[in-house]
């Protein structure tokens, strides 16, 4: 028995977001049917993250168990062949069978991404937010810093989210530009539902001038999601990574 531990790579575009929904495409759905299709039996995967609807995947971790005499390798490359061609397994290795993918995440790391453009770009639209206005980047980043520490982040939470406690402890959140295209990545231990969406809309509402940066501190504090600004669009979102004790995950073998 081994405990196989995926990171997929996956375009969101065309998915209603990770979890298997019915008569719905799924990332969750795609990969369950790989499986099902390569071991002859059903599956359900363990994961750290549900994407929403459109956001994307960069390296997100999946698990499965399975008793099949099948090297990681085999594994891997059987799945890529059998998913569609927009989600990749881009690693496979074996970890502890006590792993748990949810359970051991000790980090997570998303990354939101704007372009800045009076006209839509077929190429750019489907991975970022067009934002048509000047965004003050030194406002956003003054704003970003009030959200750095342990927080009670039910202003960033959406409607229907279901975690026990509102609470988060974000470490960074680092806002980048290259020519058009901005970047907002945000790590912490975990994030509530929408929250990283809700924390790109409200930056954006400060970049354009709406609110001074001094504003994201009150939205923080009233713990009232409709004190804040709207959610970004899910198409801006990739899950870029989850991060792991190095015990847990440096020494699978990936079977190459």
């Amino acid at each position: 028995m081994r405990n196989v531990l995926l990171r997929l790579r996956y375009d969101g575009t065309h998915f209603k977001g990770w979890q298997r929904q019915l008569d719905q495409r799924t990332v969750q759905g795609e990969l369950e049917r790989a499986l099902g299709q390569m071991f002859g039996q059903d599956y359900r995967l363990a994961t750290s993250s549900r994407t929403d609807s459109g956001v994307h995947g960069w390296r997100h971790p999946v698990t499965i168990i399975t008793s099949k005499p099948i090297s990681i390798s085999a594994i891997q490359r059987g799945l890529n062949a059998l998913t569609p061609k927009d989600i990749a397994i881009i690693d496979a290795q074996v970890v502890p069978l006590s792993f748990g993918a949810r359970r051991d995440a000790i980090g997570k790391t998303y990354q939101y991404h704007l372009y800045q453009s009076l006209h839509q770009d077929p190429y750019v639209e489907p991975y970022a937010w067009r934002i048509s206005k000047p965004l003050n980047l030194d406002a956003m980043r003054k704003a970003g810093r009030f959200l750095i520490g342990k927080h009670d982040f039910s202003a960033f939470r959406a409607s229907h989210c279901d975690a026990r406690s509102p609470v988060r402890q974000l470490h960074a959140v680092h806002i980048g530009r290259e020519n058009r295209h901005i970047t907002i990545t945000v790590n912490g231990n975990a994030f509530l539902r929408n929250m990283v969406r809700i924390i790109a809309g409200n930056l954006v509402e400060v970049g354009v001038g709406r609110f001074e940066p001094d504003w994201m501190a009150h939205v923080l504090e009233s713990k009232d999601r409709g004190e804040g600004g709207r959610t970004a669009p899910g198409r801006g979102l990739f899950l870029l990574d989850v991060s792991y004790p190095t015990e847990l995950v440096a020494s699978g073998a990936h079977e190459w």
